[in-house]
């Protein structure tokens, strides 16, 4: 009995999550929302009066995929198959993009609703990660609780 409760909780224990979950963290007119995609890590984060801004960093702290990327492309898609993408401009630092988002309450409503995205490099065709949208409501209510947005 004993060795069958600790074969099943060093087995639950091993196995983690089946999907990643975006994590949120907010307060004091702030928030972030943030998806491990392994070897890169994507935040969307908000500060009252200052918008949205996207960073992807390069977990190996290299950075060689981002060369020659002046944009990325977020694209979510809804449960119905509908989709809609944010094209956003970005800038280099070491291993990190990042850059201002331009959002509505429309585009905010499929990061809130939808049931998975994409995130990709036009110009170079690299897909960066692709994930589901468990704790996007959340981080949803966060942006216009704290940012106004």
């Amino acid at each position: 009995m004993f060795r069958t409760a600790v074969g099943i909780l060093a087995f639950v224990l091993s196995t983690g999550p089946a999907s990643a979950a975006w994590d949120l963290q907010q307060g004091s007119g702030a928030a972030t929302t943030r998806f491990d995609g392994g070897r890169y890590d994507l935040q969307l984060s908000c500060r009252k009066g200052r918008g949205l801004e996207l960073t992807l960093t390069d977990g190996t702290g290299r950075g060689d995929t981002f060369r020659d990327v002046r944009g990325l492309m977020l694209w979510f898609t809804m449960p119905d198959g509908r989709t809609d993408r944010w094209p956003v401009d970005v800038g280099a630092s070491g291993a990190t993009l990042s850059g201002r988002v331009v959002v509505s309450d429309f585009n905010l409503d499929f990061f809130r609703h939808g049931k998975g995205f994409r995130l990709d490099a036009p110009q170079t065709g690299t897909v960066f990660m692709e994930g589901d949208m468990k704790g996007t409501g959340a981080a949803r209510l966060a942006f216009l609780e704290q940012c106004g947005i």
